[in-house]
């Protein structure tokens, strides 16, 4: 039963994967290596499988990108659905702008240790303005640096993400006053100061220069009064120490990792990994198994097919059968 039941999530993964990329053969096998090494059921590692392949993600790299989706659900107390979620989300978004999946992961992980979000509220949100900001040209670990500022000052992470989208949108748009002033100031675009390595808070450094530090002055440059209260956090923060907390989040590698290690180093983990590990030798065997009982399941369908026959046939037959049942039952009570 246990081999029948991962059958058939393979089966569903089947459905989409690319198997001149990945063999479902080595799919299966990476599926219970992945179950095993990290107590998570292969079934659920095969749902998030085929969700991470139904996200646009290389069949070549599924299992490997629901690998880094356990980590991070496991070290952001949050469920893989909403983790291969995140990832996928901002996969898509970025595309080669990022490493891998493992990049994103310790971003998710730092932002979440250095602001007042989680991961889970940050892999729900952060697709809203993703986009926009991979084609602005702002990294992930700018976008993630903004988020830190803005909730650790009390911005819900919803909310940080409007606000964030709002100020990208007017410093990139043509005829802000913004955009005019970043042009007039150092003859580029925020796109074009993105792509020489400056960050958001450099860029706001920039606004508040060109009127002379004066707040009332700096926030009449922005249209929205979401991307200015945005301006004016991040302005507050000051460049320096949005800086450094942007080397943090670039330097974050191995940051999932380690939480991951961390959440698991526990008995009850351990309990889980033996348990699971004993599933998962019930479905090898099992898969051996069920190749003999196919036979024996069609021969099986046969003879109750007989059966039913016989029994609309002879009645009588079946009534004195059930009356010697029941006779035999009464006796062996008394005794």
């Amino acid at each position: 039963e246990s081999a029948e039941k991962f059958e058939s999530a393979s089966a569903k993964v089947s459905t989409i994967a690319d198997t001149s990329k990945k063999s479902m053969g080595t799919l299966n096998k990476e599926m219970l290596d992945l179950s095993t090494k990290t107590g998570t059921a292969v079934t659920d590692i095969a749902e998030s499988t085929y969700q991470a392949i139904s996200a646009s993600v290389d069949t070549s790299k599924a299992v490997e990108t629901v690998g880094e989706a356990t980590k991070l659900a496991k070290g952001g107390f949050t469920d893989s659905t909403t983790a291969i979620d995140g990832l996928t989300t901002v996969l898509n978004s970025y595309g080669n702008k990022v490493k891998d999946a493992s990049e994103v992961s310790d971003v998710f992980l730092t932002v979440q240790n250095l602001g007042k979000t989680s991961v889970n509220e940050l892999a729900s949100s952060i697709g809203k303005v993703a986009t926009n900001a991979a084609n602005y040209g702002v990294s992930l670990q700018d976008l993630g640096t903004a988020y830190i500022q803005l909730t650790k000052r009390g911005i819900e992470t919803s909310e940080s993400t409007t606000y964030i989208k709002s100020l990208m949108k007017e410093l990139s748009k043509q005829g802000s006053k913004t955009a005019a002033t970043l042009q007039t100031e150092t003859g580029k675009s925020f796109t074009e100061l993105m792509a020489e390595g400056k960050s958001l808070g450099d860029v706001i450094q920039i606004l508040s220069d060109s009127v002379g530090g004066d707040a009332t002055a700096f926030s009449n440059l922005f249209s929205r009064q979401e991307a200015a209260t945005a301006a004016t956090v991040l302005l507050k923060t000051g460049t320096e120490d949005y800086n450094n907390t942007l080397k943090k989040v670039t330097n974050s590698t191995g940051a999932a990792n380690d939480a991951y290690k961390k959440m698991t180093d526990t008995s009850e983990t351990a309990k889980q990994k033996m348990l699971n590990g004993i599933e998962n030798l019930k479905i090898a065997i099992g898969t051996q198994l069920n190749e003999s009982l196919d036979g024996m399941y069609q021969h099986g369908q046969k003879a109750i097919s007989w059966a039913m026959e016989f029994i609309k046939k002879n009645p009588d037959v079946v009534k004195a059968v059930v009356s010697l049942t029941a006779s035999l039952g009464a006796l062996t009570t008394a005794f």
